[in-house]
Order: C-alpha cells, then sequence, then structure tokens
C-alpha cells in the first residue's frame, strides 16, 4: 500500500524524471465513501466521459457486537484498496453542473475483527450462572484473506463552483459477497464447552445478521474536485 501510495504522490507532485501530471492527467478528485477517504486522478476523456483511477483506506471502529455481550465490543474494520471509475455526464459536459451516471470497479482488501474478553462474560449451564476468569480473549474475524473485485453502479450530481473546482455527491449499488466471521484460531477446543457454545451462538447470530444484507449493498459518495 506504501508503494502504490509514493506512485500516486509522484503523479501528483510531479518529478523532474516524468511529465507533468496536467501532461497525463486532467485533475484531481478527493472523497468519502463508506470504504474511507479516497484520492483518484482524473483523466478527461472527451467532453462528457471521465475516467479517473485512485486508491481508498480506512481503519477504525464501525459498530458493535452486543449479542450475548455483558457489553458491547467494538468491531474493527479495515478497507484498502484500487478503484477504477468510468464516468458519463447525461445532459451536460464534465465542465458544467447537472447529472452523471458512474460504473465503478474496486480491488478492496475489506477485513472486520473483535475482541472479546470471555473471562468478563457470564455462561449458563443449565440453572446455573457460571463464569471463566482463566479464558482469556478471543478474537473474532471475517474469514476473506483475499481482495475483493467490487464492481458499482452510480447517479449523482456534479455541482460546478468555478471552472476548477467542483463536488458531487452520488447514490447507487455495489455488488459484493460479505465475508462471514470465524474464530481467529483453534483456542475455542480448548475452552469449557458452555463457554465454546457461547463463542458459538454469537458467531452464528452475527453471520445470520450479514446474511440478512445480501449481495446489493447501497453505497454513497461525496467527492470534490480539481482540475489543472
Amino acid at each position: 500500500m506504501k508503494s502504490k501510495l509514493s506512485i500516486l504522490f509522484l503523479f501528483i507532485c510531479g518529478s523532474p524524471l516524468f511529465a507533468k501530471p496536467s501532461e497525463i492527467f486532467d485533475g484531481i478528485e478527493i472523497g468519502i465513501s463508506e470504504k474511507g477517504a479516497n484520492i483518484s486522478l482524473i483523466n478527461n476523456i472527451s467532453n462528457k466521459n471521465q475516467f479517473s483511477f485512485g486508491l481508498h483506506n480506512f481503519v477504525g471502529n464501525v459498530s458493535h457486537l452486543e449479542y450475548l455481550l455483558i457489553e458491547p465490543v467494538p468491531i474493527s474494520y479495515s478497507s484498502k484498496g484500487i478503484q477504477f471509475s468510468f464516468k458519463r455526464y447525461l445532459s451536460n459536459t464534465s465542465k458544467e453542473s447537472g447529472f452523471f451516471t458512474e460504473f465503478g470497479l474496486e480491488i478492496s482488501s475489506l477485513k472486520a475483527s473483535s475482541t472479546i474478553d470471555l473471562s468478563s462474560q457470564i455462561y449458563d449451564l443449565g440453572s446455573f450462572t457460571l463464569t471463566c476468569e482463566t479464558c482469556g480473549e478471543v478474537v473474532l474475524k471475517t474469514n476473506n484473506d483475499n481482495q475483493k473485485l467490487i464492481p458499482s453502479l452510480i447517479l449523482g450530481w456534479q455541482q460546478k463552483i468555478n471552472e476548477n473546482f467542483g463536488f458531487s455527491i452520488g447514490a447507487g449499488i455495489q455488488y459484493f459477497d460479505l465475508p462471514h466471521f470465524i474464530l481467529e484460531t483453534t483456542e475455542g477446543d480448548n475452552f469449557p464447552p458452555y463457554v465454546r457454545k457461547k463463542i458459538d451462538s454469537i458467531i452464528d447470530n452475527t453471520n445470520m445478521e450479514l446474511d440478512n444484507y445480501g449481495n446489493i449493498i447501497p453505497t454513497i459518495t461525496i467527492t470534490t474536485s480539481f482540475i489543472f
């Protein structure tokens, strides 16, 4: 990822070893979506068609696990990858305010994890309530170690401020298989049965909630652009 950022930085800032950015690209776009912050380079193929290439990145807590837990625990999420998009302006050109459609293709690494302190939980065993002070912590994580190919389709509006500056907002859909949560290691085999049962119930409930979303996921983008 650092090497990709270095290449993009050279394109943006220029270098005596390379052509100036304005000789290769027509502008730069900075924005945010559900996958985090993104930065892209723009090439105006024609007055109505635009191509862009960039990077996106996000690391942070996005939600919590609550099911069967004494207190909610945060879910850490990371999204890193590259993105390509083709934008078609409908009744206007790229230099004017108006509607556009955008087809995007991302190659992303989307991962999530959550750490549960088992020693602070309570467990039911028949009519008894138990604890496990020696159980320590376990990590639940998504089972996707590979990059995901994510196509998207967006309808948006571009508002030009002047000849060089503008901003856009868009909404649409994207397609990808949501990963499932699993136990990070095989440590669960060493836990008492009542502890392992609770872990399995948490994992099953979390995956059931993820399955409810399906493979068509909404996407929203907000960007600002600068034309060289």
